[in-house]
């Protein structure tokens, strides 16, 4: 296959599979290709001071790939085999090297398996509109404050300190300080974005969205709009059980719903036994899932056989 026919018959599987699937990406020059396959590795290195360097590795690997015919896993093996000499070095423990794929597309997820990739995030979706949660007895939930930033932040970095269990994110020198001043954004912005949640005067919530004018960045990886984002949800561990997530979620949709959203975004981790249930317990569910390496070399130094 040449690469427009690899490019159609990929987006037919994708759309046979999930109709909120965009179309994959348009081919690129000079492609590895190999039978029933066309990749593209590309190497981005994030600003260690920026936001995006706690989500990621310092050194990222990705590669986008068309597969088809009647061995996707086969094809998209060979293309991951085609990228090994190229992940180095050995033993930078922080690198990775990724493959974003629609979740509902599973034909070649076996030659992720077996050279070593786990599925680190998830993209899940709902439609935006329809939930109705009570806020506790108690809790009083109301938009962010300045005076709130300092504590807001420390609920915050309590997602990337739970979340770094499962390799996903880590905290960096410079997460704290990027995250309170995003937070005191929010907190002086004409739109109300960010809520906290208030239980005997003492923070136990947060909760921030991005609605469809700020959410373009991740708008294109569905095909149903306008797209709304849900950028953190975190629940005090002392009070979780009573409802307070499924309120704060709430407010969350009602505001993005009313900015006019059709379908709310979301990222989280499926090792996480806390996000993952509560989220699909919501009405999320995947779209697209991060399949990665971390570090991006394989231990042994070559992949295994097979598909």
């Amino acid at each position: 296959m040449d690469h427009r026919d690899l490019h159609a018959a990929q987006a037919a599987r994708w759309r046979a599979v999930d109709p909120l699937l965009p179309p994959p990406p348009a081919p690129r020059p000079d492609p590895m290709g190999v039978p029933g396959g066309h990749g593209w590795l590309r190497r981005t290195d994030p600003d260690p001071r920026s936001v995006a360097a706690t989500w990621s590795a310092a050194r990222v690997h990705r590669l986008d790939a068309h597969v088809a015919g009647d061995d996707p896993a086969g094809a998209l093996g060979a293309l991951l085999d085609r990228c090994e000499p190229l992940l180095g070095p050995a033993g930078d423990q922080d690198s990775t090297v990724e493959v974003l794929w629609p979740s509902r597309d599973t034909a070649p997820v076996l030659a992720l398996n077996r050279r070593g990739f786990g599925a680190a995030t998830v993209i899940a979706v709902r439609r935006t509109g329809g939930v109705d949660a009570p806020t506790p007895a108690g809790v009083r939930i109301r938009p962010l404050a300045p005076s709130d930033v300092d504590t807001a932040t420390e609920l915050h970095l309590g997602i990337v300190r739970f979340d770094a269990q499962f390799g996903a994110v880590g905290e960096r020198p410079s997460t704290a300080s990027l995250m309170r001043e995003e937070l005191a954004g929010r907190a002086d912005g004409a739109d109300v974005t960010a809520w906290v949640a208030e239980a005997a005067d003492r923070m136990v919530g947060l909760c921030e969205v991005d609605p469809p004018d700020r959410a373009g960045w991740i708008a294109p990886l569905c095909a149903d709009g306008p797209v709304g984002y849900l950028s953190s949800l975190y629940v005090d561990p002392a009070v979780r059980g009573g409802g307070l997530g499924a309120a704060l979620h709430a407010h969350a949709d009602a505001a993005l719903l009313a900015a006019g959203a059709t379908r709310t975004l979301l990222h989280h981790s499926p090792p996480n036994p806390l996000s993952t249930p509560f989220w699909y317990g919501q009405g999320y569910r995947p779209l697209w899932t991060s399949w990665r390496r971390r570090p991006a070399v394989l231990v042994s130094g070559s992949p295994p056989s097979g598909c």
